[in-house]
């Protein structure tokens, strides 16, 4: 075997391996980071959404409420006839 034509192998394949290598850890990177995007604006969106709820279960006891009193008041104006 030449060393020479080894040696000329291997003057390609190291630097591919390199590059690829190389590559892929930026890839794996770039994922993590927009999947760690993602999980924060999906995190931000389930906050707003459950103030959201709280406010729209805080306005239904409101409206629940105003609809007691208000058929309240029709039964007690239905009765004083």
């Amino acid at each position: 075997m030449d060393y020479a034509r080894v040696y000329g192998a291997l003057e390609i394949v190291v630097p591919l391996l390199v590059f690829m290598a190389v590559a892929l850890r930026r890839f794996r990177t770039g994922m993590q980071a927009s999947w760690r995007e993602e999980a924060e604006a999906y995190r931000s969106k389930v906050e707003r959404q459950e103030q959201e709820l709280a406010a729209l279960r805080a306005e239904l006891a409101e409206v629940r409420r105003e609809n007691q009193e208000l058929h309240d008041r029709v039964r007690e104006l239905l009765n004083n006839r």
